[in-house]
């Protein structure tokens, strides 16, 4: 099941907008949605397509069509609201029940540690009864799956085993008994969502992943986005993560991008970018999230203002010198800024010379 495209008519600061999840009209199974805090992503991905999708309400006028079985339904308000005879032909159909086809995942560590174990739990019970294997093995068979799964993150975690109390341990160089409540911020994130769901084994369905970003290294949260892409592509799943990091932008293609800009109050999705994958994360802040600059305001100011001094031929006066002089202490004498400024004034001085 994969969304193609939503219309929201208008709740929050959702005003009449589209945004639609295909390329060249074929539903994608993995899907940024970019953009600054405040930009709705969250409300996107759980009022209005997971909450409205389980709940079964959806605000007048907005709808969601939705790719299932190969064939393409728009769900509104009046869908939601069928009579009996009508909810037999969509189960028939097969959209409903929507709530084993959909997945919200929330930003930040999970609080329910309980279903990541019972999930963990699952997988390797089902080695030890399905398969037969000793305990020893699926336990080895599962640190090699984690091993696969993480090969470029480093981890500094292995899988030990269940104990008696059912509880789930990992280890590594300090401690030999580590809970998955004992790991750190950045290895939690990993463990409770992305190995849970690649555990999981959940087929044909949408994953909502709010800010997947939260507590990874900067480098493992360009890493997150090979694995959700492998988890969709494995499983026929449309992943759709909502983040705000240019480091997960810049690890997918531009086709995947969906970024959410907010203008007087309204917000609307942005989707055509000359690029993505592999951009500097500058780049990617000025170009794709259109940030006015990449420099707190005071120091951005500052410059501006020593350029407009230059460009007006003030650069031998003392408050130049010295604004200049404030700017190569506090950002570094090798600020590419202040090179090129400096670079100007030497123009400028050289041109006075020959005159």
């Amino acid at each position: 099941m994969k969304i193609r495209k939503i219309h929201i008519e208008n709740y929050k600061l959702f005003q009449n907008i589209d945004i639609d999840f295909t390329n060249n009209g074929k539903s994608q199974n993995f899907i940024i949605i970019a953009g600054i805090n405040g930009s709705g992503k969250t409300t996107l991905l759980k009022d209005m397509i997971y909450n409205s999708l389980i709940n079964k309400t959806i605000n007048k006028g907005s709808s969601i069509e939705i790719e299932y079985n190969k064939k393409n339904v728009v769900i509104d308000y009046n869908s939601l609201q069928l009579n009996a005879s009508e909810k037999k032909i969509s189960q028939d159909f097969g959209l409903l029940p929507l709530e084993n086809k959909i997945f919200f995942y929330e930003g930040g560590l999970s609080d329910n540690k309980q279903n990541v174990k019972n999930i963990i739990i699952k997988y390797i019970d089902s080695l030890i009864y399905e398969q037969d294997k000793k305990s020893s093995e699926a336990y080895f068979i599962t640190q090699n799956l984690l091993n696969s799964i993480f090969s470029e993150f480093d981890l500094q975690i292995q899988f030990k085993g269940i104990n008696r109390d059912r509880e789930i341990l990992f280890k590594n160089s300090v401690s030999d008994n580590i809970r998955i409540e004992d790991l750190s911020n950045g290895e939690q994130e990993l463990i409770t969502k992305a190995f849970s769901i690649y555990l999981s084994e959940i087929k044909d369905s949408i994953i909502l992943i709010d800010e997947p970003e939260s507590s990874l290294h900067p480098d493992w949260q360009r890493r997150v986005t090979q694995i959700y892409q492998q988890i969709a592509d494995k499983n026929n799943n449309q992943i759709i993560v909502s983040t705000h990091s240019p480091h997960i932008v810049s690890a997918v293609y531009k086709e995947q991008i969906r970024v959410l800009l907010k203008e007087n109050n309204k917000l609307k999705a942005i989707s055509n970018f000359k690029r993505s994958y592999g951009m500097k994360v500058d780049q990617i802040l000025l170009e794709i999230f259109r940030i006015n600059s990449l420099r707190i305001p005071e120091i951005e100011n500052k410059l501006k203002q020593l350029r407009e001094m230059v460009n007006s031929d003030q650069y031998d006066t003392i408050k130049c010198k010295k604004l200049k002089e404030d700017l190569e202490h506090t950002i570094g004498f090798d600020d590419i800024d202040l090179a090129l400024i400096r670079l100007e004034i030497a123009r400028k001085k050289k041109h006075e010379t020959n005159q």
